[in-house]
This record gives C-alpha cells, sequence and structure tokens, in this order.
C-alpha cells in the first residue's frame, strides 16, 4: 500500500512538471502581453500628466499677468481719484475764503447802515413828540374854549333832553316789568312744555334702546344665517336637508295612502250604515204604522171607559157593586170583543204608551244619526274632491256634531209621566191584593 501510494505521488509529481513544461511558453506569452499593455497604459498616465502640468503652468502664468494688470489698473484709478480730490478741496478752500471775505464786508455794510437807521429814526421820533406836544396844546386851548361856549349854549337844551330821557326811561322801564312778567308766564307754560317733551323724549330713547336690542337679536340671527347658509352651500348639511325631505315625502306618503284607506273604509262603512239605515226607517216606518193602529185602539178604548174610571184613571180599593162586579166579570170572561180586552187590561195601556214613546225616541235618535251621517259624508265626499283636485290642505277639524247649528227636538212621549205613575199604582194594588 505504501509503494503504491508513493508511486502515485510520483506520477502525480511527474504529471505536473509535465503540465507545467506544456503551459510554460503561454504562461511566458501572457506574462509578455500584460508587461506590454501596463507599458503602454503607464505611459499614456505618464503623457496626460505632463500634459496637464503644462497646461496648469500656462493658466498659472496667465492668472499672474491678469493680477498683475488688474492691481495696475486700481493704482491708477486711486492715484487719479486722489488727485481729483485734492484739486477739488484747493478750489473749495479758495471759493470758502472768498465767501467769508464777500460776507464781512456784507455785514459792516448792514451795520453801517443800521446805525444811520437808527439816528435818523431817533431824529424822527424827536420831531414827532415835539410837533405832537405843539398840536395838542393848541388844540387843546380851540377845543376848551368852544367847550365852554357850547356848554352856554346848549344848557337849556340839555335839561330838556334829561327829562326827556328820564321820561323815556321810566316808560321803558315800565314796559320792561310788563316784558318780564309775560316773560315769566311764558316761561312756565314753556317749563310745561319742556318737561312734556323730556318725558316725550325719554319715551323715544327707551324706544331707541329697544329697538337697537332688536336690531342687535336680528343681526345675531342674521350672522346665524348665514353661518347656516354658508355650511349649507358647503355641503354639510345638506345630507341633514335631504334626509328631513326624505321624511317629510315617506310621511306626506303614508298620510295620503291612510286617507285613501281611510276614505274607502269610509265608503264602505257608510254603505252597510246605509242599509241598516234603510231596514231600521223600514222597521220604523211599520212600528209607526203599528203604533197608530194601536193608538187608534186606545181611544176607542177611551171612549168605553165608564164613569168611575174616568174619575178615578189610578184604580181604588173599593168594594164595588154587585151591578159592577158582575159587569166586570162578564168583560173578564167575554174574550169575543178585542175592545173588553182593551179595556180590562191597564197595564196593557202603560206598557203601550212606554213602547210608543221609546219608539219615537228611538226614531228621532236615528234621524238625527242619519243627518249627522250625511254631513259626514258630504264632508268626506268633499274632501276626496279637494284631494283630487291638488287643493288638499290638512286641517284640524272639530267633531261634526259640534258643528250642527239645527236644533233638534227631543223626543217627548205623550203622557209618559201620567202613565206610569198609572203603571205603579196598579202593580202596588195588584200585589196587594195577592197579599
Amino acid at each position: 500500500m505504501t509503494a503504491q501510494a508513493r508511486k502515485r505521488g510520483e506520477l502525480d509529481k511527474s504529471w505536473r512538471e509535465m503540465m507545467l513544461r506544456v503551459k510554460e511558453p503561454v504562461f511566458k506569452q501572457d506574462i509578455n502581453v500584460m508587461w506590454h499593455v501596463f507599458e503602454r497604459v503607464y505611459d499614456k498616465k505618464d503623457h496626460l500628466i505632463s500634459y496637464t502640468m503644462k497646461l496648469m503652468n500656462i493658466a498659472d502664468d496667465q492668472f499672474q499677468r491678469t493680477v498683475a494688470s488688474f492691481c495696475d489698473t486700481i493704482d491708477t484709478t486711486i492715484n487719479k481719484f486722489l488727485d481729483e480730490m485734492e484739486s477739488l478741496s484747493k478750489e473749495n478752500d479758495i471759493r470758502t475764503k472768498k465767501l467769508l471775505k464777500s460776507g464781512e464786508e456784507n455785514s459792516a455794510q448792514i451795520m453801517k447802515d443800521h446805525d444811520a437807521a437808527e439816528t435818523h429814526l431817533q431824529l424822527l421820533i424827536y420831531h414827532g413828540h415835539t410837533t405832537a406836544d405843539s398840536e395838542a396844546w393848541t388844540t387843546r386851548g380851540e377845543n376848551l374854549v368852544k367847550e365852554d361856549e357850547d356848554r352856554l349854549k346848549y344848557a337849556n337844551e340839555r335839561e330838556n333832553l334829561r327829562s326827556f330821557l328820564e321820561n323815556t326811561y321810566n316808560s321803558t322801564w315800565e314796559e320792561y316789568k310788563a316784558v318780564l312778567k309775560s316773560y315769566v308766564v311764558e316761561t312756565a307754560d314753556n317749563q310745561k312744555k319742556l318737561r312734556k317733551l323730556r318725558h316725550k323724549e325719554n319715551l323715544m330713547a327707551d324706544i331707541i334702546a329697544s329697538q337697537s336690542k332688536k336690531i342687535a337679536n336680528n343681526d345675531n340671527v342674521l350672522k346665524r344665517l348665514r353661518t347656516e347658509l354658508a355650511a349649507y352651500e358647503s355641503g354639510t348639511k345638506q345630507a341633514v336637508f335631504r334626509d328631513r325631505r326624505n321624511r317629510h315625502r315617506a310621511a306626506c306618503f303614508r298620510l295620503k295612502k291612510g286617507l285613501i284607506n281611510g276614505c274607502a273604509l269610509d265608503a264602505r262603512l257608510l254603505a252597510v250604515l246605509v242599509r241598516v239605515s234603510d231596514d231600521t226607517v223600514e222597521w220604523l216606518t211599520s212600528s209607526q204604522k203599528k203604533g197608530e193602529k194601536i193608538l187608534r185602539l186606545a181611544a176607542l178604548c177611551r171612549k168605553f171607559e165608564t164613569q168611575r174610571e174616568k174619575v178615578l184613571p189610578y184604580g181604588t180599593m173599593l168594594p164595588h157593586s154587585p151591578t159592577e162586579a158582575k159587569t166586570s166579570g162578564r168583560r173578564v170572561h167575554s174574550e169575543d170583543s178585542l175592545v173588553v180586552n182593551a179595556i180590562s187590561s191597564t197595564c196593557g195601556l202603560t206598557r203601550l204608551w212606554q213602547k210608543v214613546s221609546r219608539a219615537e225616541l228611538s226614531k228621532r235618535a236615528l234621524l238625527r244619526e242619519k243627518m249627522l251621517l250625511e254631513q259626514e259624508n258630504a264632508l268626506i265626499v268633499r274632501t276626496i274632491q279637494d284631494f283630487q283636485e291638488n287643493r288638499f290642505q290638512v286641517e284640524a277639524q272639530n267633531c261634526i256634531c259640534t258643528k250642527s247649528k239645527t236644533i233638534l227636538a227631543h223626543p217627548v212621549a205623550v203622557d209618559g209621566v201620567t202613565e206610569v205613575a198609572k203603571y205603579d199604582n196598579y202593580a202596588r194594588q195588584s200585589k196587594g191584593s195577592y197579599m
């Protein structure tokens, strides 16, 4: 095993050496190619660097020249500006000296003129004073002489004028007192008017304050409405208004449907009620005919009442005579005549009147109910017509029963109280006889 491994290692070594010898020319060629490529790239980079350095030197030289020319230009400009400033300062000094000199000369001339004018003014003032004094003394003397003459001349006239003025003053004083008195009276009236005007002014101030409050409230309402309008225009409340509109539409539709169904139901109920009322009217008509027959029979019975029954209509417990007993027994036992049966049964007559009264009451009540139903039917028909003509409006109406202005006469039973009293008395008598 070791010999085989050794041989295998030698074979591998010899194989590697042989492969290296075979590949050695290729490796040499690749190395030469790579070396030439490296040299070429190196030369290219070296040439580029040298060319770049040359350009940088040229640019540096040009920059130095530009800076030098710029510095020369700035120096010449500064020197020129300094020369001009120096020349301007010299000219300014010369002009200032000239102006100062002319100002001193003018001030000296002005002072000289002022002194001359002041002396002349003093002379004029002195001359004016002296002239005024002389004129005053001369004028005073002349005026005093004239005044003495005038005073002596007009003394009487002055006295007359004084008396006239005193009289005028007294009359004026009296007029003034009268005017003052009337003024006081008118002032009192004016004060009353003033108080009234002040009261009116206070009322108007209160009214104005209330109006201002109302205006402020209206401003607040307008602001709120504007905010709501802005909110509505912005679209925030459109959904709310749309939902409210839909709810109102649905409620209106439900109300309309309910009214239509109610109208149909009312029509059916009215048809049933009309049929029932017709049947009732027929029954009442037949009952009325029967009642009339019974009343005629009762009238006939009253014709055949005895003198005792006419005097004592409620009956009595007194003993009857043998003739009357026989007559009454004969009437009871005789069933051939209807008149005799009606006379013998007073309780039947009372029941008859009660039935007639009840029938009359029922008849009048049904007539009143029929009239109310006709009015209600007319109102329903009118409402349906208005609804079909799109003139339907929901109105709160009272009951039809309260609107009836026709006074219906209450049914009154004929001799109802008397007949009931008869019936009660007969019941007590019959009860006592049984006991």
